[in-house]
């Protein structure tokens, strides 16, 4: 018998995924060989009942065309079935909390007397590509505790492993998270920008209505290259701020990087309404 400790030893905090750059997006990239018939593999990922113990709650079945809800204990997930071929392949987008999109798309296929499982994330942003890597590789790692009979082992350090991915692949984590220091909470951020590190330093801080606010935090910028890393450490003085905290720099900074590409960034009301929305499912679901 395997142990949990034994089963989380075999998924170390290593990526074990690829993020690719294509010409109009990115596409996250997983395979799985696993020494079990492809019907078995399938069944895994169109049963109801078995979707349930790796993935979530879905509403229903997998239908072509229509539209599907799948809940995975920290909200619901909503899209539309666009390909479905058993045993080999389902596409669906995936529509998220932030109006992201992304098109997903399992493969199983016959290989060596067992079957080799693929699965393609495809989107037009980097956005939340590193935490998605880390979400999906440990979604992974449950099918396969599934798929082998066990109740799937507890999840590598998510934030670890986010982190990984960005050093791996070179890329930006884009959420935000809280950090305890001897007592006082922070708001952190660390972005990873494609630009040098006096162009990163004026767009932080040439909005007058964000000055205030860059000033009450410590603002980092380290120079890597072509990218400059900025590191945001804002404390919060009132936890009940903290999504809105944490939605307001999260907007700043992606006006730092639409600016520094070359663009005019826009505020959007709607957009910091459901980061803060999206902050404060997250963090309750830390507390959790």
């Amino acid at each position: 018998m395997t142990s949990d400790v034994d089963r989380s030893a075999a998924h170390p905090v290593v990526p074990r995924g690829r993020i690719e750059r294509l010409s109009d997006g990115y596409v996250l990239a997983f395979d799985r060989q696993f020494d079990y018939p492809r019907s078995y593999i399938w069944n895994l990922l169109t049963n109801p009942d078995k979707v349930r113990l790796w993935l979530g709650e879905l509403a229903g079945n997998w239908e072509l065309g229509k539209e599907y809800s799948l809940d995975m204990g920290g909200g619901a997930t909503t899209g539309t079935v666009l390909q479905l071929n058993p045993p080999t392949s389902l596409q669906i987008t995936w529509d998220d909390a932030l109006g992201l999109e992304s098109i997903l798309e399992w493969r199983v296929l016959e290989c060596d007397g067992g079957a080799l499982l693929q699965l393609r994330a495809r989107s037009e942003t980097p956005d939340f590509l590193t935490e998605g890597a880390a979400g999906w590789q440990q979604i992974l790692a449950a099918l396969e505790d599934v798929a082998a009979g066990r109740e799937p082992a507890p999840g590598v350090d998510w934030a670890a492993l986010r982190d990984a991915y960005a050093e791996e692949f070179n890329l930006s984590n884009t959420m935000g998270w809280l950090e305890t220091y001897d007592g006082v909470t922070m708001v952190h951020f660390d972005r990873r920008l494609p630009s040098t590190l006096p162009l990163v330093k004026d767009a932080i801080t040439a909005d007058p209505e964000q000055q205030p606010r860059v000033e009450q935090a410590e603002v980092d910028f380290t120079a890597d290259g072509g990218v400059t890393r900025v590191a945001v450490r804002h404390v919060l003085e009132d936890p009940d701020e903290a999504p809105s905290l944490l939605a307001q720099w999260h907007a700043h900074l992606d006006a730092v990087a639409v600016s520094v590409g070359g663009d005019q960034p826009h505020t959007s009301m709607r957009k910091m309404h459901a980061l803060e929305d999206f902050y404060r499912a997250t963090l309750t679901g830390s507390a959790d």
